[in-house]
């Protein structure tokens, strides 16, 4: 018989943490509901999947997998350093965007540290501070879904120990101006690291965009910029993210905080091909922004108010408790995300994918 489980052997900062609001993998889906899935919309994956080119290099790389990748990860650290104007020091790689942002919360918070962030907000930015006894400071989007400013300003006036955010976000869709990420970073303490979430940023209208990563050069800021190689890339079940930084020292004390083989043989290969192969992005990202254009005009014929996106969802006020609505979908075989988050419990996010496949959201809803 073993022995009674110590009370307090976890951490209560853990503890106390909520689990992952994660999609659910296609198997598991069959084998709790018993039916196909006929439109799996929950986890922002795209529907054109990777390059045929990567497919073909993780295909070809899979004889070596007896041997350890390069711990560096230098082949790849470079190619994505010329794509984006820097010097490879200044890039890390990691098993996805997550495992950066670990790293990142592993090397700078300290217990009663203060983190700000948006809300609502990609979970990791909220939980992997908590774990580490921080507090976060969150503050919620304006009425008209634009981002929150003068709230970040003032927030930011305390000096806190992290600045971290998505634009476009994770999950509302709306992506920061040029105007008003100037006023934010204008206003922040160079005793506050900025870390800028861009997993989305392929996705954006080209008239909307501008180039984050010299603004944060030019203010002689503390940054990181995370991006990821699991949305507009096709990536996900690779895990792929990368960040960029300011200065080099940051990403030496990062590689001391993540895993050591932070990106696998295949993985590595996959992502090197696909940062090359800029005619899928572009049909990757044409098809989102056909979409969720699409997408939200329907639901709002249908009574449902939809959050402004530039990204590949649309998030969406389900009128009601979002994860009823998302248990009576997987019913008839389509998976959408419910949001845990308060105040959005009545929020959904819905991912676009094919237009067969969002049209069989919509009949179902």
């Amino acid at each position: 018989m073993s022995e009674p489980f110590p009370s307090d052997l976890i951490r209560t900062e853990v503890a106390n943490l909520p689990d992952y609001n994660a999609g659910l993998a296609l198997d598991r889906f069959k084998a709790t509901y018993g039916i196909e899935c006929l439109a799996k919309l929950d986890s922002n994956e795209s529907p054109l999947g990777p390059s045929p080119h990567a497919v073909k290099a993780m295909q070809d790389a899979a004889t070596g997998v007896a041997r350890y990748p390069d711990a560096a990860n230098m082949h790849l650290r470079g190619l994505i350093a010329r794509s984006v104007g820097a010097h490879p020091d200044q890039v890390i790689v990691g098993n996805g965007s997550e495992d950066l942002i670990g790293a990142l919360f592993r090397a700078v918070i300290r217990p009663k540290d203060n983190v700000v962030t948006i809300c609502p907000s990609f979970g990791l930015h909220e939980f992997g501070a908590l774990m580490f006894g921080a507090t976060v400071t969150k503050i919620p989007f304006n009425d008209d879904w634009s981002f929150p400013t003068e709230g970040l300003c003032t927030a930011l006036h305390t000096k806190p120990r992290v600045l971290m955010f998505s634009s476009p976000s994770n999950p509302a869709g709306p992506a920061i101006t040029e105007m008003e990420f100037r006023q934010v970073i204008d206003v922040t303490d160079p005793a506050t690291l900025i870390c800028f979430d861009e997993a989305y940023v392929e996705f954006i209208e080209h008239s909307k965009r501008f180039d984050a990563l010299q603004i944060l050069a030019e203010a002689g800021q503390p940054y990181i910029v995370l991006r990821t190689f699991s949305k507009a890339y096709g990536l996900a079940g690779a895990r792929v993210g990368y960040g960029i930084a300011g200065d080099a020292q940051i990403i030496k004390a990062l590689m001391k905080t993540r895993n050591p083989f932070g990106v696998n043989a295949m993985a590595a290969v996959a992502a090197a091909h696909a940062l090359g192969d800029t005619a899928h992005l572009n049909s990757v990202t044409d098809l989102a922004t056909q979409e969720r254009q699409r997408v939200s005009t329907a639901l709002t014929s249908k009574g449902f108010q939809c959050a402004p996106t530039q990204t590949n969802f649309v998030f969406f006020d389900t009128g009601g408790p979002a994860h009823k609505l998302a248990e009576k979908l997987r019913h008839k075989g389509v998976l959408i995300k419910a949001w845990q988050e308060a105040p959005f419990e009545h929020w959904a996010r819905v991912t676009m994918g094919s237009a067969a496949e969002n049209d069989t959201f919509l009949g179902a809803l």
